[in-house]
């Protein structure tokens, strides 16, 4: 066999189970020369790849709405007007005020402002805490039908 020329225009090699073209690319089964079958490495499928997209998606975004912190600042946040007669928000501040009272000012969709109400219920606010505030008001006195959100400016009295 060794007189004989490979598909690389070299004399084969014999590597103790086949003979081998000098680049090692082909090997002789008895008849003819065949591709010697390398392995490529690993390659995903596409499945597994859209597979670990997904995951890794998930994973981030629940991480992400685990650890993402909600408002910290001071001031009033997750205001919300529930009817005619009712709001909530929080409001946080970073000192205690033994007497905080709130003006409401109402808004309309194109910013204008539509109602006000005064507080006249002082109330106490511990300071670096958050304090959900519920206000319930006077059905004769309903908010402005074309409101749809409101600033509370708070007041402390001590």
């Amino acid at each position: 066999m060794s007189a004989e020329v490979g598909p690389d225009g070299q004399p084969p090699r014999f590597d103790g189970a086949a003979w081998v073209s000098q680049d090692g690319r082909y090997w002789w089964n008895g008849a003819a020369w065949q591709p010697v079958a390398r392995p490529r490495g690993f390659r995903p499928s596409g499945l597994l790849i859209v597979l670990a997209v997904l995951i890794l998606g998930a994973v981030g975004y629940f991480a992400f709405s685990l650890l993402h912190q909600p408002f910290a600042g001071e001031g009033v946040s997750n205001a919300k007007i529930d009817s005619s007669t009712e709001i909530e928000f929080d409001y946080r501040r970073g000192s205690t005020c033994g007497n905080l009272t709130f003006q409401y000012n109402f808004f309309d969709g194109n910013g204008k402002q539509v109602d006000t109400f005064n507080d006249t219920t002082g109330g106490r606010v511990d300071g670096g805490v958050l304090t959900h505030f519920d206000i319930k008001g006077d059905a004769s006195q309903a908010i402005d039908s074309r409101a749809v959100r409101f600033v509370a400016d708070a007041t402390c009295h001590d």
